[in-house]
């Protein structure tokens, strides 16, 4: 990620009032889903008032992005009512486009409200730092290990628990400031971590990693704005995979309980050829 994480993640040039531009991060040496759909809510963020917060973004996995090459942002305005503002924004590198990403902001409202409770879990402060995983099935890329800006506490698989639900607690370390805005951008970046990755695990009953998942496409919502530097649970699991495509879904909670926001992500399964 660089020193400049997590400020580093939303800044953009702006090119027109609609148009920017941004050299990937590249932390660990490649093109990473997450920064890009970060970037792009950031991009849609700078378009809308201020009194309006996004709830939904969609997002289309289109080409592989290269590190190397700056980004280049466009802003479609599709939408400005009275209550919500809907935008598209396209990502190219060399005039192709890359990700796109559909984003709707609303403007809040008083109303009921119900959710989800948490489940039970060890308190992050019980758990231990990330590491890379030997010897059991894992689901985090090596390159998260060390994250400048990231703490993941991952917690222990729990005995008769479905083989793909997987939980772990998140954070942001690095400093940060209050936006609201910025927060929602950061989270957008930690879904892409580890969601797609448990469709494989039902299907790799040793540590050995046999199927690679490939994110087509990815759906956040966020219910109610939250910090992500304070620790928040991502529970997440597979309810369904065929066809060479799987399904994955996440829920997350505040420490205090609250289900603040849901994912779910799409991926392409492609075997790993194992030369021997």
């Amino acid at each position: 990620m660089g020193d400049g994480y997590p400020a580093a993640l939303t800044e953009l040039l702006a090119v027109t009032d609609d148009e920017f531009t941004a050299m990937p991060l590249a932390y660990g040496g490649r093109m990473y889903g997450g920064e890009t759909a970060a970037r792009a809510l950031a991009a849609a963020q700078r378009t809308v008032p201020p009194d309006r917060a996004a709830h939904v973004v969609r997002c289309d996995y289109l080409r592989p992005g290269d590190p190397s090459e700056p980004l280049r942002l466009r802003v479609h305005r599709l939408r400005d009512g009275r209550a919500f503002s809907v935008r598209r924004v396209d990502v190219e590198q060399r005039e192709r486009v890359i990700f796109t990403a559909t984003t709707s902001f609303h403007a809040g409202a008083s109303a009921f409200g119900h959710h989800d409770p948490m489940p039970e879990v060890p308190a992050p402060e019980e758990l231990g730092e990330l590491t890379v995983c030997r010897g059991e099935q894992f689901i985090w890329p090596d390159w998260l290990v060390g994250h400048p800006g990231l703490d993941v506490r991952p917690v222990p698989d729990r005995s008769g628990a479905p083989p793909d639900l997987r939980a772990a607690w998140y954070r942001v370390t690095a400093p940060i400031t209050d936006s609201p805005d910025l927060h929602a951008c950061l989270w957008l970046y930690a879904s892409d971590l580890s969601l797609v990755a448990s469709i494989r695990l039902p299907h790799e009953p040793t540590a050995r990693k046999s199927w690679l998942m490939t994110s087509l496409n990815h759906t956040v919502w966020l219910h109610r704005p939250f910090r992500v530097d304070e620790w928040v649970l991502m529970v997440q699991s597979s309810p369904v995979a065929g066809d060479g495509r799987g399904l994955a879904q996440g829920r997350v909670f505040t420490r205090a309980g609250e289900l603040v926001s849901t994912a779910t992500q799409e991926g392409l399964a492609t075997a790993i050829s194992v030369t021997v």
